[in-house]
């Protein structure tokens, strides 16, 4: 052990300095919450407090750096005006390497004071050596070169820390030195969503848009390589989802992949989570087509990374890396509002602040109001609340007279519907944010909160998937993922979330226990060794005996989620054990064997005996029981034999979907909650057909509304009892909008785009790609048959935007037999509105 590590454990050991820190929190959290004290600091706990900081400084522990940093932080407000304060606090952020903090320093307090010589060279030296490649002058905190020199030079990695460390700045700093390698390599960004593929989209071309073009990279946001505009031959830095990435390694003639980042990684172990299945199969097939491929998995908060190489590789365990050191502070309080409690924490201890701050406080509203400056993520449960604690807010504060949230509310009312709420609440700096809203909706809710024109954001767990939206106050008004208890990973990602690097030096989270909420567990708050558990690994070791009795066509019992991720297994399982004899097992087949469960492997076997579909297919589409996969298959190859037509129709109109989704319907027998009635084919071949056929997200609205009032049908509100349709009334408007959004999103462009894609390969394997005809799963994915408009969807653009830009700047395209060959960004800027979405859009993207 180092001295500077051995005078660390010594300080934060020492009782005085314990007892020093505490007054120095709490000091700090009577401050924040504008509690008016008369206590001051002598000139002995300051002169104190300073030396402890700067001697913890200089250490390599992550609790004793935490300390140090958060001595300054807590001084700050009390003596920024202070001359040794000035110095002291450049000095510690400068030994920790936060230069962000210094900045912050530099900028907000006007701190221009001189560290001594000898510290002024080692920061200057530590300026140059962390300096990032290409990064435009940009400088890693301590913790981030760390990582970063262990990243570059592994070929395999698996790395957490926590939330607010930057995680996804290392990332775009390797690509950085990555892209420039030789030879030349693709990249596969996994990202969990679409939202975050937009976001890294925008980031990536913002960033780093010269360097990939003096590099002949493009940023792809799809697995349909074939239809970008390319003229030459380029590299790619693909930003895709796990089905995205099945489908582009299910693509023979795709490039090969060099690299595989994996973001957000800790979702391989979301146990409630089906789509945790999807991202380890993306992984596996990924591996297994590119065996060579390089690996790295980023995941927050969590205190075993080096199991995510071990499931897939054997990974060495100096290839993985871990710390708990944070750049900006994170204060963590608890509301009572049924108590009028109020409490902070320290040391993963609850400490009451013996105060009436609640006294006059009595609701969700209050809270906001009071605790809420300058910006405010508040976390609901689910889309309903969010919208209706957004509401609820708006009605107690007048309409600002920003122009940019006016603009932003006519751009509301036009894309969507003019009654839609959302437009309204925008006007009083308030939005809500969840994952299926429109990519154009988000970005411009996004991008308004970063430029401060938005005060709260009410937001369901979009944020856990990564989306970056970092923030000063976080408002956790529930203890629940959906109906789950939050686990520890997820509480800590959120509030990974309060305090913006360079912007301020720490962040607020409140946790409020209100009427609707009861916090029934809240020991997560000192949950923070957390181990993961990949889902695959979990439900082999705890739910086998129900995965046995699937692959023998038992009942099994358990919630719809559950049934539905062991049929999952189970079917991963029966395929994998069809595997061409070339001496691959999957890391599922290896786990089995390891824990010496081979029975379920035989019998696994036995049920996929008299499969004819090939691996290929059943491969590609391993969510889709093989069974059925099968019965399909047969079925086709028998109409063919019989001279029977099997292709799509040509024309895609009403009739034409309709007639193809009832014998889909029929070839997979659907049971699910949405397309499990057939009835409702007749409803998602009206909207298949005003999607496809590039009718705007308003028109579908619109149409929508006539036809329910038109045709007296009936609408579930918030999961409520059925009512008659009224179009005059706001609240059935928004329902239905909600809906409509859902039903895009998760039928359209989830659950009929699987079954059009699998339909499609089934074609192919049958009569030959050349005589395929069209794959509608392609046409659900970008709502279009427009091959240049799926083309600039392909480079980024919205839907909307993609298509507005088609219509209004032909003469910015070279095009060949229809395919999108060349795009002249300075033309198509030219002929667009300035303040335009669409302009926006395509001066980030194109």
């Amino acid at each position: 052990m180092t001295a500077a590590n051995q005078i660390a454990q010594t300080i934060i050991s020492d009782s005085y300095f314990l007892k020093l820190y505490r007054v120095c929190v709490e000091r700090s959290v009577l401050r924040t919450l504008n509690i008016d004290t008369e206590e001051k600091y002598t000139e002995k706990e300051i002169r104190d407090l300073l030396r402890f900081a700067d001697l913890l400084s200089t250490s390599s522990i992550s609790d004793a750096r935490n300390y140090a940093y958060k001595i300054i932080t807590y001084l700050n407000p009390y003596y920024k005006d202070n001359v040794y304060y000035h110095t002291v606090a450049k000095a510690v952020y400068s030994n920790l390497g936060n230069f962000p903090a210094i900045s912050y320093l530099e900028a907000d307090n006007n701190n221009t004071s001189n560290l001594p010589f000898d510290r002024s060279v080692q920061n200057e030296a530590k300026k140059l050596i962390q300096e990032v490649p290409d990064g435009v002058g940009h400088v890693f905190t301590d913790i981030q070169y760390d990582l970063f020199s262990k990243l570059i030079s592994s070929r395999e990695f698996s790395f957490s820390g926590p939330t607010s460390m930057g995680k996804s700045f290392v990332i775009k700093a390797f690509l950085r030195c990555a892209i420039q390698n030789t030879p030349q390599e693709n990249f596969i960004i996994l990202v969990p969503s679409r939202a975050l593929i937009n976001q890294y989209a925008i980031e990536l071309k913002s960033e780093m848009g010269a360097l990939l073009e003096t590099n002949n990279y493009k940023i792809v946001t799809n697995s349909n390589i074939a239809e970008l505009p390319i003229n030459e031959q380029c590299n790619y830095v693909l930003i895709l989802t796990p089905e995205r990435l099945i489908s582009y390694i299910s693509q023979e003639k795709n490039p090969s992949i060099g690299f595989l980042f994996v973001d957000e990684a800790h979702k391989l172990a979301q146990t409630e989570d089906a789509r945790s299945i999807t991202t380890y199969t993306s992984i596996e097939k990924t591996l297994k087509k590119y065996p060579d491929i390089k690996l790295y998995f980023a995941s927050p908060n969590v205190s075993n990374p080096e199991i995510l190489l071990s499931m897939f590789r054997n990974g060495k365990a100096e290839n993985t890396f871990k710390t708990q050191e944070t750049p900006v502070a994170q204060n963590l309080y608890f509301i009572d509002l049924l108590e009028k409690e109020l409490s902070y924490c320290l040391n993963d201890e609850f400490i009451p602040i013996n105060h009436p701050v609640l006294a006059d406080i009595s609701s969700i509203n209050d809270v906001l109001l009071r605790f809420g400056q300058r910006s405010n993520l508040i976390y609901c449960n689910a889309k309903s609340k969010a919208i209706s604690y957004a509401k609820e807010l708006a009605a107690t504060i007048e309409c600002s007279d920003n122009k940019a949230l006016k603009r932003a509310a006519s751009i509301i009312r036009a894309y969507i519907h003019p009654d839609y709420y959302l437009a309204d609440l925008v006007q009083k700096e308030i939005a809500y944010h969840f994952g299926n809203m429109p990519q154009l909706i988000r970005n411009l809710i996004e991008d308004l909160y970063r430029d401060g024109h938005l005060k709260y954001i009410f937001c369901t767990s979009t944020l856990l998937e990564g989306v970056n939206m970092p923030t000063q106050n976080l408002f956790i008004l529930d203890d629940k993922k959906a109906k789950k208890i939050l686990r520890p990973i997820d509480f800590w990602n959120l509030a990974g979330r309060a305090g913006r690097l360079a912007k301020e030096l720490q962040g607020n989270v409140f946790c409020v226990k209100h009427g609707d909420v009861s916090w029934d567990k809240p020991s997560f708050f000192k949950e923070k060794d957390i181990q993961l558990v990949p889902t695959i690994y979990e439900r082999i070791d705890h739910n086998l005996k129900k995965i046995e009795k699937i692959i023998q066509e038992q009942e099994i019992s358990g919630t719809d989620i559950e049934q539905n991720i062991l049929r999952y297994i189970a079917n991963i399982i029966c395929i994998d054990t069809l595997e061409p004899k070339n001496g691959y097992k999957s890391p599922i087949i290896t786990a089995l064997i390891e824990r010496n469960k081979t029975k379920i492997i035989e019998l696994a076997k036995s049920k996929s005996a008299q499969n004819e579909t090939p691996y290929l297919i059943l491969s590609a589409n391993e969510s889709i029981e093989l069974k059925t996969q099968n019965s399909a298959y047969k079925q086709l190859k028998y109409l063919h034999a019989q001279k029977r037509n099997i292709l799509l129709p040509a024309q895609i109109n009403y009739p034409n979907i309709l007639e193809t989704l009832t014998k889909l319907y029929k070839l997979y027998s659907w049971n699910d909650k949405y397309l499990g009635k057939e009835n409702s084919l007749k409803y998602f071949a009206m909207l298949m057909n005003k999607w496809i056929n590039n009718s705007s997200l308003n028109q579908i609205i619109s149409e929508s509304i006539d036809y329910f009032h038109d045709h007296n049908r009936k609408l579930r509100i918030n999961n409520g009892d059925l009512v008659d349709f009224d179009k005059n009334d706001k609240t059935h408007i928004n329902a239905l909008i909600g809906n409509i959004i859902d039903e895009i999103e998760i039928v359209l462009r989830f659950q009929l785009e699987k079954y059009f894609n699998h339909y499609h390969m089934m074609v192919k394997n049958i009569l030959g790609e050349d005589n395929a005809g069209e794959n509608w799963a392609m046409l659900l994915e970008y709502g279009t048959q427009n091959r240049e408009i799926i083309a600039l969807q392909n480079m980024g653009l919205s839907r909307y935007s993609a298509q507005k830009i088609f219509k209004e700047c032909r003469g910015a395209f070279i095009s060949e037999n229809g395919q999108l060959k060349k795009v002249d960004k300075h033309k198509v800027l030219s002929k667009l509105q300035k303040d335009s979405i669409e302009y926006i859009e395509a001066q980030k993207l194109l």
